[in-house]
């Protein structure tokens, strides 16, 4: 079974970058100085140089040997339980998860755990060096009556093997397939050509079909494995059809926003009636893009790192004015330790999807990991708007060093024995070649450890034990994700310290790098100061009262849960983006009153791009 596709050549085709242009669907030109990055298929960043061993093998243990067993790690720091958070909704979790489609492949992050078999019998594979399965101990605490010694995991590919490098450069692992960029790439894609086969290229819609009165993209895509056939036979088209149909947090986030963009086109096109497609098609879609990044950075983010520490650092701003940050030195781009340790929000994850009616009645429940690759069940039974309501009305899972047990234990459902996700995250650390926890401390600021008991001021007296009898009391062993997993939470936050310094970094970097952020006030293409006033007053509620199946009460901030302050509302309480801001007065004769934009077009590319 082949889930994969990888774009051949493997050369970034850059057309010369214009300074009055809007935001490219394939990620060149975001930053002029560095027109190729950003763009598929370019190398993650580094924080850290890699550390392999031989011939880019994972890195050896101090001693020479192979560094412990992920799934005793795991079952060491994280155990098997479940509590709900009194804080947060399940939507938060949904919105994470759909953020790290929009950056990275989840379909890659997954597969090379389900589709290869590096477990012969019970046996690690070690002569296949594409392996890394993971050996499970025989005294597993949760596996040992089971048989279960093996778990399946692949290591990812490298430019050379895709023929995209020559083997004399240091091979560098993880090809992502989609923009590592906060562009809605799950929705539109990231080439040029993905584009133009979802686009109608009529009103500056995307592709849709109207089924039991809700509009769906295509679903004729083939990546919907597990879609139990024929009742379940819709697979969406969307601009990313391997994330966007991968998990039910991806494919209902991609969902509302795929509608959104149909909804804005057909707004616009009633307001500015002269506007052609592609005048609707970039303008809707540059709306779109602009409120995702808002929920993200102003909403999810601003919650997990927690908001005065978002403010504090430079992640978020507290301004009705345009944040022009935008900083050529920076290079557009995903860091490898951003991709590792965004995998944190898996203890926020509850694999049991509550299904809740309109009124508030509780329906039944679904498990999450056997819904992967099985998004035909949207359309089957209400299940969308159930499961839609569920993911504000359930609680997520507690903040703390429990892991759902589906997770934990059978992440692939039935298309593995076993699997167990953080685990799975840990060997990621291994197989991108992340430096040792403690370099990274040190690049954060933190006090640099020489031995364990220098730790004591980042993680539990307990986990830290368990590492150092692990690790053999080597230091320098111990790994950044399992060290993510073992922190003390920060003040005011709801992560540890290396984790928020890593959060913090890519994310202040996505916004300086990228000329088009929606908050930037001093390129041609910049929304309106009235329109970015606009953008800011949308809300993670407002998409899914606009989008969502048979909505019609939410509470106001979504992504926490009903209570106190966040009672229910009906939807036409929340606030929500005025379109009329967008009016074209050549539209309606009276061109004269058009508000220029403040900016001075010759002093910015004078500064930023023809500067030699």
């Amino acid at each position: 079974m082949q889930l994969i596709y990888y774009p051949s050549p493997c050369t970034v085709n850059v057309a010369p970058c214009k300074h009055d242009e809007g935001r490219r669907v394939d990620g060149t030109c975001t930053n002029p100085k560095y027109p190729s990055l950003g763009a598929v298929p370019t190398r993650l960043l580094r924080m850290r140089p890699a550390r392999y061993g031989l011939g880019n093998a994972l890195r050896p243990a101090t001693n020479g040997s192979m560094l412990p067993s992920a799934r005793l790690l795991r079952t060491k720091i994280l155990t098997d339980g479940f509590q709900e958070d009194h804080n947060f909704s399940f939507l938060i979790s949904s919105i994470l998860v759909f953020g790290i489609a929009d950056i990275a492949d989840l379909l890659v992050l997954l597969s090379y755990s389900i589709v290869s078999d590096c477990c012969l019998g019970n046996t690690p594979n070690r002569l296949n060096p594409n392996c890394i399965a993971i050996p499970v101990p025989q005294d597993d605490p949760y596996l040992r009556r089971t048989g279960v010694r093996c778990m399946n995991l692949t290591r990812f590919p490298t430019f050379q093997e895709m023929q995209c490098a020559p083997n004399s450069l240091p091979a560098e692992r993880y090809v992502i397939l989609s923009t590592p960029l906060i562009d809605l790439s799950t929705v539109y894609g990231s080439t040029s050509e993905r584009e133009r086969q979802i686009r109608a290229y009529e009103g500056g819609l995307l592709k849709s079909e109207m089924r039991n009165g809700l509009e769906y993209p295509p679903g004729t895509a083939a990546i919907c494995i597990n879609n139990r056939r024929p009742i379940e036979n819709s697979c969406y088209e969307f601009g990313d059809s391997y994330g966007g149909n991968l998990v039910s947090g991806t494919y209902l986030t991609a969902m509302w926003f795929y509608r959104e963009h149909n909804r804005l086109a057909r707004r616009l096109a009633e307001i500015n009636p002269c506007w052609g497609d592609q005048k609707l098609f970039e303008t809707a879609r540059q709306i779109n893009i602009a409120q995702w990044q808002y929920i993200l950075y102003y909403e999810a983010t601003a919650a997990v790192l927690g908001r005065e520490n978002a403010l504090e650092a430079g992640i978020i701003y507290d301004t009705d004015e345009y944040v022009n940050d935008f900083d050529p030195r920076y290079k557009p781009g995903t860091y490898h330790e951003y991709i590792v340790g965004i995998r944190w929000f898996h203890t926020l994850q509850d694999e049991r999807n509550d299904l809740y009616s309109r009124d508030g009645r509780y329906l039944g429940t679904r498990t999450g990991v056997d819904d992967a690759f099985r998004s035909g069940i949207l359309e089957v039974n209400n299940t969308e708007a159930d499961l839609t309501q569920g993911t504000f009305r359930q609680r997520a899972a507690k903040v703390d060093y429990n892991m759902d047990p589906d997770l934990a234990e059978r992440l692939f459902g039935e298309l593995q024995n076993a699997g167990d996700l953080p685990a799975i995250d840990m060997m990621r650390g291994r197989d991108e070649g992340l430096a040792p926890y403690h370099e990274y401390r040190k690049l954060c600021g933190l006090p640099h450890a020489h031995k364990f008991s220098d730790l004591e001021d980042t993680i539990y007296p307990d986990k830290l034990e368990q590492m150092r009898r692990i690790y053999d009391g080597e230091i320098d062993d111990v790994e950044l994700m399992v060290a993510i997993y073992s922190e003390r939470l920060i003040k005011g936050g709801w992560v540890g310290p290396t984790l928020f310094c890593i959060m913090a970094r890519n994310m202040i970097e996505w916004r300086k790098s990228d000329r088009f952020f929606f908050e930037h006030g001093d390129i041609p293409a910049a929304l309106t100061l009235p329109q970015l006033r606009e953008v800011r007053s949308t809300s993670t509620a407002r998409i899914i009262c606009d989008n969502g199946d048979r909505v019609d009460m939410i509470q106001p901030h979504a992504m926490y849960n009903i209570g106190k302050g966040n009672e229910l509302a009906p939807c036409e309480t929340i606030p929500g983006i005025d379109l009329m801001k967008w009016a074209d007065p050549h539209c309606h004769g009276d061109a004269h009153k058009e508000e220029p934009n403040t900016f001075k077009d010759d002093d910015y590319w004078a500064k930023y791009y023809y500067k030699k």
